[in-house]
């Protein structure tokens, strides 16, 4: 009697539940691009506005230039002038930043110092947009970010991870410590990673289909090659479809131009393809001149990679101004 109440009772709730619709499938796929914008900061293209005279600029604004080797370098505008703006920023020497790379002591490496800043014609300038939705309504005054920036100067506690020139320039804006350019780094080296844990992955299979006997040994080494290729291949395609939905996602957000938003996928992918071009080159160079075939193989896929992915950087800066 009782299992027959409990049988009952799970037949009306079945009955009770409500059916997916294809309106609840259209809200979710509504939501996940949101969750993402909020939960996923790597590949993230914050909300900017280019700029291409100083006449755009005001007090308090968070600049970003471009540098050759397709960084960039933030800052905080203190005073316009008619030529020039004074600004805030964390670095090293005053013109060249060379201290930055030769002192010893990473504790001293940089500092917060105030120089002026000329807008040459070929510069790459941003200013960093600070929609209160992205920063939950935290954003200081103009004054204030200028107030907060001078405060800082003569500051020391310079670490290229957890105190660059872009957590300062968030941290006078909005009081948060946040570096887009550190998660994208974390992101590359993840790549990295994965390249290694495929290098694993394949040694293993190599040495466990040897020891069983299972294929003869050239066999073993084609399919471990051809299985880390495919692996590598559906990592790159991957990381090209999230950067390009980044790109189109901020611009249909109005966060950047179209152009803007072609440019950064020709800056972001170019290290991804060439990445996975210098990988399989390393990785036949290795083969060929390592004593042993299949860790020459892994070893050269991991720093063709490295070197590669560190030139698309540059050829993707190079290619995005022809854009």
């Amino acid at each position: 009697m009782f299992q027959t109440l409990l049988d009952s009772h799970f037949v009306v709730s079945c009955r009770n539940m409500k059916r997916p619709t294809l309106e609840d499938a259209s809200r979710v796929s509504r939501e996940i691009p949101r969750y993402v914008d909020e939960r996923v900061p790597f590949g993230k293209v914050s909300p900017r506005t280019k700029i291409t005279s100083l006449t755009q600029l005001r007090e308090g604004d968070h600049l970003m230039e471009e540098s050759p080797l397709g960084y960039w370098h933030h800052f905080i505008v203190e005073k316009v002038r008619p030529n020039y703006v004074w600004r805030i920023h964390k670095t090293g020497d005053e013109q060249t930043g060379k201290r930055s790379l030769l002192a010893g002591d990473s504790a001293i490496k940089a500092e917060v110092v105030r120089d002026k800043f000329v807008l040459e014609p070929w510069a790459v300038v941003y200013r960093v947009e600070y929609p209160n939705v992205d920063v939950k309504g935290k954003v200081y005054s103009d004054r204030a970010v200028v107030r907060r920036a001078r405060r800082r100067l003569g500051e020391r506690n310079y670490n290229a991870l957890l105190s660059n020139c872009e957590h300062f320039c968030v941290e006078c804006k909005t009081g948060n410590t946040i570096s887009y350019q550190v998660y994208d780094f974390f992101w590359s080296m993840a790549r990295l990673v994965m390249i290694v844990l495929n290098g694993i992955f394949g040694i293993t299979f190599f040495v466990i289909c040897e020891s069983t006997g299972l294929v003869a040994n050239t066999t073993v080494v084609l399919i471990g090659l051809l299985l880390s290729f495919l692996i590598g291949l559906l990592q790159d395609i991957l990381s090209i479809i999230f950067l390009v939905f980044r790109a189109d996602r901020a611009r249909t957000q109005g966060h950047v131009t179209p152009v803007d938003a072609e440019r950064f996928k020709a800056k972001r992918v170019t290290p991804v393809v060439l990445g996975f071009v210098g990988g399989i080159g390393g990785a036949v160079l290795g083969y060929y001149h390592i004593p042993v075939p299949l860790f020459g193989y892994f070893t050269g896929a991991f720093f063709g990679n490295f070197v590669w992915q560190a030139l698309g950087l540059m050829f993707g800066r190079w290619i995005a101004t022809f854009l």
